[in-house]
């Protein structure tokens, strides 16, 4: 995993007690315990598709240029939002055939635990990772969201995305989005 040394540790718009860092593999159990409390309070499984273990078993190498943002409020991680290179997923949608010719990554692992919701957390990560990408030299992000999580779709559109299509990923009903950077 990579580390982002450009990000202030306490931005004006965190709450006193709050701090921003990127994740550690020694983070994986923190964010795999949040996922699975948000998941578990869904009122509909369809709206997270949680990471599996291959996939932090990717992630979490020294070796991967994958950058995970983490707001902890104490020790308790309370929201998180990832650049993840591979786009490997996206390679069946025809639409996406000329923008995967270019440098292009994933915004995901975008989760923000219930009680912390309607704060702009989600919105403030992945600005966080927007400017990352540019910073990589990306011309293109990613994303998918669920059609009915509106929250996710409009923050996710508030960041410059523009919805493509309705697919399936994983089995479940996504939007796919996309942003020229």
């Amino acid at each position: 995993m990579k580390q982002d040394t450009t990000i202030p540790t306490k931005p004006s718009w965190l709450d006193e007690g709050q701090t921003l860092r990127c994740l550690t593999p020694a983070d994986r159990a923190k964010h795999k315990a949040m996922s699975d409390i948000i998941y578990e309070a869904l009122p509909s499984k369809e709206l997270l598709i949680p990471m599996t273990e291959e996939e932090y078993d990717d992630t979490c190498r020294e070796e991967n240029c994958d950058v995970m943002y983490g707001i902890f409020e104490g020790d308790t991680l309370i929201a998180t939002s990832s650049l993840l290179h591979d786009v490997r997923a996206y390679a069946a949608n025809p639409e996406l055939h000329e923008v995967l010719q270019h440098p292009c990554v994933e915004i995901g692992e975008c989760m923000v635990l219930p009680e912390y919701r309607g704060r702009n957390l989600m919105l403030r990560l992945n600005e966080l990772v927007k400017a990352e990408a540019l910073r990589q030299g990306m011309h293109y992000m990613l994303a998918t969201a669920h059609p009915d999580n509106i929250a996710s779709n409009s923050s996710l559109c508030r960041l410059g995305y523009h919805i493509v299509k309705e697919f399936t990923r994983a089995g479940k009903r996504r939007n796919l989005l996309l942003m020229e950077l």
